[in-house]
């Protein structure tokens, strides 16, 4: 086994003038208070303690600067301090929440003084999603977090390490590709070719693909009765309820896939690119809530993130007409039912095939063509580099919009 260590950068999403001054409170104290310390020439953590301790801080920066302020006086025999130090909290000290039902999916709790903690909005790098899953779902350890400002936009550090398995040294031609097929008929579909070029050991999770299914239309049923009688809080708490249950089904059904993996030689995970996929959806707007809604992203993190923990590669293929074409002869068929695909050409040996199964051969096959990249990560501490993208300016929804859809922690 391996142990990997990543530092995932977190935006926090537009927080108002109040959780913008109490952010801005909190960096003045841990300031002031390592400062002092600091000044005091600390040299064990009890020293450190007596100046701390009096200071409005969580317990959380206090432990961190007990510790950090003598190793500055002692180890680094650090001569001032620079200006910008971020406030550091220890392992414990946040707590993240997950609501996939919401356009701003991911919330953290910050610690501001012993009683007083703030819930933000929170929006991970996406190429990290997989990461903060694992951190969320308590398959990785959090270590220190760093809550700093820059440019205005408040940010988030939180570093975060797993044991993986050594992976095995083979070169992409002699690898298995595994097609991963994410609908909502099956929720998954999982297929790859024999030794001689024949599709072979499909597996279909259609009956979860019918729960979660159900449990959506239950809940936006339910949502909208509630919501017409005025019970917003019992919504959200039957919301909540909702969404854990389908996200159990997306752990079981992702460890399934990767089981299925492991038992393919030299096997490589192949998935859509789906990084577009939300902003190129334009269908009526039953279809459009359904699919904005549904669970592409969470799915490839977790199969992502769990195969990575097994040593399994992870590529991702072009998405386009993966289950428009016949993954026999390559034309453009059509599907006359849900579960049915029909190929066009006469000529072709095929005639109907299971949709979701021919859509996975094609996925597998568009590896084999050379066209897939790489979505993993390096091994070793990347210090956020990752994030950076997110420092760049970002389009934002209507306040209005925003506010009815952020969820719980939007206030």
């Amino acid at each position: 086994m391996t142990e990997l260590t990543k530092t995932l950068e977190l935006k926090l999403v537009d927080p108002n003038a109040h959780k913008r001054r109490k952010l801005r409170e909190t960096r003045e104290a841990y300031k002031h208070a390592l400062q002092d310390a600091f000044d005091a020439r600390c040299t064990t953590q009890t020293e450190a303690n007596d100046v701390v301790v009096n200071y409005d801080l969580s317990g959380y920066a206090k432990n961190v600067l007990k510790k950090y302020v003598p190793q500055l006086t002692t180890t680094y025999n650090a001569g001032e301090l620079h200006d910008d130090h971020p406030v550091r909290f220890t392992n414990e000290g946040l707590r993240f929440d997950h609501k996939p039902e919401n356009a701003i999916e991911w919330y953290v709790k910050i610690p501001h003084h012993e009683d007083y903690h703030l819930w933000m909005p929170a929006q991970p790098n996406p190429e990290q999603r997989g990461w903060l899953e694992a951190l969320n779902a308590g398959d990785a350890t959090m270590g220190e977090s760093r809550l700093f400002e820059r440019d205005g936009t408040w940010y988030l550090h939180v570093t975060a390490t797993r044991d993986v398995e050594e992976r095995s040294e083979v070169s992409a031609e002699e690898r298995t590709p595994i097609g991963v097929d994410i609908g909502e008929a099956s929720l998954v579909t999982v297929c790859h070719r024999d030794d001689h070029g024949s599709p072979t050991a499909p597996e279909l999770w259609a009956d979860e693909g019918k729960t979660v299914r159900r449990h959506r239309k239950t809940y936006f049923t339910a949502k909208r009765r509630l919501q017409t009688r005025g019970s917003e809080r019992i919504a959200e708490s039957f919301g909540n309820d909702v969404w854990r249950q389908i996200d159990d089904v997306f752990h079981r059904v992702t460890r399934k896939v990767v089981e299925y993996a492991e038992s393919v030689e030299n096997p490589v995970l192949v998935l859509e690119d789906l990084t577009n996929i939300r902003e190129s959806m334009d269908y009526d707007d039953f279809m459009n809530r359904r699919l904005h809604g549904w669970g592409f992203a969470k799915l490839h993190a977790q199969i992502r993130y769990k195969a990575v923990e097994k040593g399994i590669p992870v590529e991702t293929v072009n998405p386009r007409n993966t289950s428009k074409e016949c993954h026999a002869c390559g034309e453009v068929g059509y599907r006359p039912r849900q579960a049915t695909f029909k190929c066009t050409n006469d000529a072709c040996w095929m005639g109907e095939y299971q949709a979701d199964v021919n859509g996975a051969i094609n996925i597998a096959d568009r590896y084999l063509s050379g066209e897939s990249h790489s979505r993993e990560h390096t091994d070793g501490d990347d210090s956020a580099e990752d994030g950076g993208r997110l420092t760049a300016s970002q389009d934002t929804q209507a306040d209005a919009t925003k506010q009815e859809t952020l969820g719980t922690y939007a206030s």
